[in-house]
């Protein structure tokens, strides 16, 4: 679909849809009635107004805390329709990071879910003075507090909210080349930047992806990823609504159950989400049904009857979705080879892509119907990738991006926005990889991880991890160097291990030789699948689940010996 708009502004996209859209549903709650795009317009509107009312300004950062939830999106709206700039705050964020990004984004007002106000006590030495319940808008005064905000009572300013302005009231448009948002990624290094994104960044990044996303009003969403992560906020949010789609949010936590329930009641057609959802139904749904019978079990060595079984397998995952799915969008990460496999046998239409916070964060689509599996994709129109530096045999080098996408910097921090850019205003991703002749792009891991075999050779550690887990027993795993040795740190999963094993009724001793006889048995299987220099030379088991970032990432630098 060809979005056409005269200014790239989220103001300018979001008018478009209310003209086009306006009858049509729009946001709400699973279990309500969704408002209409055209109630929508008037609740941002009045947002912004209220949020004028307190001299919110062009240029005032505004941050935004809560989880997913149709208010949230109408903050994130009315805060870049005045042209201030959002501020979006992962729940998932330690309280101390969250109060660090107000402070350090000088943010002067926030919208903030009631159950996650604790979060902010102790805010000292910050510039805000203003603060709205995401649930009702209710105003709260924080200017001349000097006691803790859980302290005192909320004070609903019923005078000042009677002299609100009337909803609609006219405001200086935001240009495209004025900032809408600061997003401080979760990295896993440990360091958290804010990403400047102008209005022209994200709204080129939403325009330019929708031509390759199958998307139109005749969809409904189902939101489960963090609003507060650009690729929902772009991918999830941004993308349905300026084409008419009906976004469905869930009330409270996303359990396995609530999902099943929300998609039997709503019937989602679309489902942005990360790999690990589908990997987690693959190994504890599928795989230990399939491998429950003899006879399925060894029928699934075959690949005709593992297609087979994948097709039947792929029939009750979609009924269970609610039977209306047209396809499933991962980002985040890479699809592991055995449910890509299993996603295709089963005739379940999906894409990957590939992107980063600094990119609005789209760079590339696999096209829907033309999926190369290992790869994440083409570019999106309107940008330009290439491999900068690379090696002359494989081909592989640092992946860099150009175009109008790319970030402004990183907010307050002069000197890692210049160790980002190359010469002309090329984009450093970190990230390794290569084009093939199709022009897709296959991603081989990030250039910092990268560890140099004993002859020279890259070695990439995330390709080994994603090798290992074709294994059902491990759920999490590292690769890392020691000494000139490869070595893996591995979580299992203790489900199917129980299962298997009856390990529960097993004495420590007796667990302890099962976890090492299996962790060797999946080293040899595993190395038996790799090139000679990256054999893996010990399998550590860990006793615990990996610390992640809030978008589930493994936060490597805890867990691999000198990673800076």
């Amino acid at each position: 679909m060809i979005v056409e708009l005269e200014k790239l502004t989220i103001p300018a996209l979001m008018e478009r849809s209310f003209r086009l859209h306006g009858n049509l549903l729009s946001i709400g709650y699973v279990g309500d009635v969704p408002i209409t795009y055209q109630q929508l317009q008037l609740k941002v509107r009045d947002v912004a107004a209220k949020l004028q009312a307190r001299n919110i300004k062009k240029g005032d950062k505004v941050a935004i805390l809560g989880e997913n939830c149709p208010n949230w999106v109408i903050s994130y709206l009315a805060v870049t329709y005045l042209g201030a700039v959002a501020v979006p705050i992962l729940p998932g964020f330690p309280d101390t990071d969250t109060r660090h990004i107000i402070r350090n984004s000088e943010s002067v007002a926030l919208i903030v879910a009631q159950k996650l106000r604790g979060k902010i006590e102790g805010l000292e030495n910050s510039p805000l003075h203003t603060l709205f319940l995401m649930e009702d808008f209710a105003l709260e005064d924080l200017s001349k507090q000097h006691i803790s905000i859980l302290e005192k009572t909320v004070k609903l300013f019923k005078k000042e909210e009677k002299q609100t302005p009337a909803a609609g009231k006219e405001v200086a448009a935001p240009a495209a080349h004025d900032l809408a948002a600061i997003i401080y990624t979760s990295g896993t290094t440990g360091l958290s930047k804010g990403v400047m994104l102008t209005h022209g960044n994200i709204v080129a990044d939403v325009v330019n992806s929708i031509e390759r996303f199958p998307i139109d009003s005749n969809d409904r969403f189902l939101s489960i990823l963090p609003l507060s992560h650009t690729f929902e906020a772009t991918g999830g949010m941004l993308c349905p609504l300026a084409v008419g789609v009906t976004i469905f949010y869930l009330k409270g936590m996303p359990t396995p159950q609530k999902l099943l329930s929300a998609m039997e009641a709503i019937h989602p057609t679309g489902l942005l989400t990360v790999p690990l959802v589908i990997d987690k139904i693959f190994r504890k749904r599928i795989l230990p049904q399939i491998q429950s019978k003899k006879i399925t079990n060894k029928l699934y060595r075959v690949p005709l009857f593992r297609r087979q079984l994948h097709k039947i397998a792929g029939k009750k995952l979609i009924r269970s979705f609610g039977g209306k799915l047209r396809f499933l969008m991962f980002g985040g990460a890479g699809l592991n080879q055995d449910v890509e496999t299993f996603l295709r046998d089963a005739k379940i239409s999906y894409s990957t892509g590939y992107g980063m916070t600094e990119t609005s964060p789209i760079m590339t689509i696999n096209p829907f119907g033309k999926v190369k599996m290992g790869s994440c994709g083409k570019p999106i129109p309107g940008i330009e990738l290439k491999i900068h530096e690379p090696n002359q045999e494989t081909g592989i080098g640092e992946i860099i991006v150009h175009g109008p996408i790319v970030m402004q910097g990183y907010f307050k921090n002069p000197e890692a926005t210049h160790a980002t850019f190359l010469d002309g205003g090329w984009l450093k991703t970190g990230d390794l990889g290569y084009f093939d002749e199709e022009g897709y792009l296959f991603i081989k891991g990030r250039s910092k991880n990268v560890i140099i075999g004993p002859s020279g050779e890259n070695i990439y550690p995330e390709i080994i991890e994603q090798q290992l887990l074709h294994s059902n027993y491990l759920q999490e795993v590292v690769v890392y160097e020691d000494k000139g040795r490869l070595i893996a740190k591995a979580y299992l999963d203790f489900d199917i291990l129980d299962q298997e094993f009856e390990i529960s009724k097993m004495d420590g001793a007796e667990v302890e030789k099962l976890i090492q006889e299996l962790l060797e048995q999946v080293r040899q299987e595993t190395n038996q699948q790799l090139p000679s220099f990256s054999h893996i030379s010990k399998i550590i088991n860990y006793p615990e689940p990996f610390e992640k970032t809030p978008t589930n990432k493994v936060k490597r630098y805890l867990y691999v010996p000198d990673v800076q």
